[in-house]
């Protein structure tokens, strides 16, 4: 196998592209904060939490696949990769909240809420949610992202430039060693990002179940990378049999997303208590009724049914469409987890696109422009043969 061949030289027309969407998601943001600056910093969040889950995600799978010396993803890897790369433009992309923690986060200002029960209760928490300690939890988040991911991609990409690089070790140790640090970073950040915009409402399962959309989203945006590089001649190794594997993985963990809100919900709803139940009431009353059920049908019911086929997950066209179906209601699910708290009558905002354009169009761009001139497959990966000859009923 020539891995000349497999290189990756194109994506300019796509870099350009994306850089053009995020251009316009800026002018969209800048013109926000002028004209609508409240629902700026939550349209901001949404896009930016969407983002950072599915790139977590990713590392998670990736780290999975290592840790476990798995046979079929090793073929999958460059991709995986390549979204893996993106963590760096996304640790600088979290700068613009922090204009807005005021405006996002009411315990920075507890002074300010009028209920007396709630700003006790937001008090009593002072010790965890205050300015400095959020800062320095999120700096070490992402710091621990960053250097976990761009460590296995650096490894990863050595052994391809020197193909009697040892590094199977190294990248077994670091991802079983580490796979907790991961895991933990990746709950407190659910804790503090998002689920601290209610401070006076709190759920063990949170963390879980944004783990839980993130990393499907991104088993769904690996599957739509496979087909369109298999399409445009990059991938001429993948079979069947991977698109299989791809589709399996995406229902089981539809189906544990699924078990994860309904876990949350049915555990909240039957304990019935006030400061528990606001967080589904808001969701369940006015224009969020129909959202809360769109998020229902489209996260769970349409992938679900459609992923149960055997035959679509040998059809990759059709895989690539429910995965692609599936990426896109992750977002309304993000959306569903921040907005209600900013905007109970209006669900919807024109800063919501704009801000998913600028993100989104940042990251795959960047993700893009550091695929160029690198094998599309690890080339002189020991395990590929055994990857490409991967088969399964």
């Amino acid at each position: 196998m020539s891995a000349e061949n497999t290189f990756f030289r194109g994506g300019a027309r796509l870099v350009r592209g994306s850089l053009a969407l995020a251009a316009l998601g800026v002018v969209g943001l800048v013109i926000g904060a002028f004209l609508a600056p409240r629902q700026l910093f939550p349209a901001y969040l949404v896009a930016y939490a969407y983002a950072v889950s599915i790139a977590l995600g990713a590392l998670i799978f990736l780290m999975i696949g290592h840790a476990m010396n798995a046979g079929w993803p090793v073929v999958l890897r460059r991709l995986t990769e390549t979204i893996v790369g993106s963590l760096p433009a996304l640790a600088l992309l979290f700068i613009p909240i922090l204009f807005g923690l005021h405006l996002l986060y009411p315990w920075t200002r507890p002074e300010a809420l009028s209920d007396e029960v709630a700003r006790h209760a937001v008090l009593a928490k002072h010790a965890y949610l205050n300015v400095p300690s959020f800062l320095s939890r999120t700096a070490a988040y992402l710091v621990v992202w960053v250097v976990i991911g761009e460590r296995l991609r650096r490894w990863s990409l050595e052994r391809d430039a020197d193909p009697s690089a040892n590094v199977d070790r190294r990248l077994r140790a670091l991802s079983a060693g580490t796979l907790p640090l991961v895991a933990l970073t990746f709950s407190f950040a659910g804790f503090d990002w998002l689920m601290s915009l209610t401070p006076t409402w709190f759920s063990t399962m949170y963390p879980v179940y944004w783990f839980a959309g993130g990393f499907v989203a991104a088993l769904a945006l690996l599957t739509v990378l496979t087909f369109a590089a298999q399409r445009a001649g990059l991938l001429p190794e993948i079979t069947l049999f991977h698109y299989y594997a791809l589709g399996r993985m995406l229902l089981a963990f539809v189906i544990f997303w699924a078990y994860t809100a309904y876990f949350q919900f049915f555990l909240i709803w039957i304990a019935n208590r006030p400061d528990e139940v606001t967080f589904y009431i808001e969701r369940a009353r006015g224009p969020w009724y129909p959202a809360t059920v769109a998020l229902v049908v489209a996260q769970f019911v349409v992938p679900f049914f459609a992923l149960l086929s055997y035959r679509l997950k040998h059809r990759p066209p059709l895989l690539a469409a429910v995965a692609a179906w599936i990426f896109a209601a992750h977002y309304l699910d993000v959306h569903w987890l921040v907005i209600p708290t900013f905007r109970p009558l209006t669900p919807y905002h024109w800063l919501d696109a704009a801000a998913l354009l600028a993100v989104g169009g940042a990251c795959t761009a960047f993700s893009l422009l550091r695929l160029r001139g690198h094998a599309m497959i690890p080339v002189h990966d020991p395990a590929l043969p055994r990857a490409i000859a991967y088969e399964s009923k």
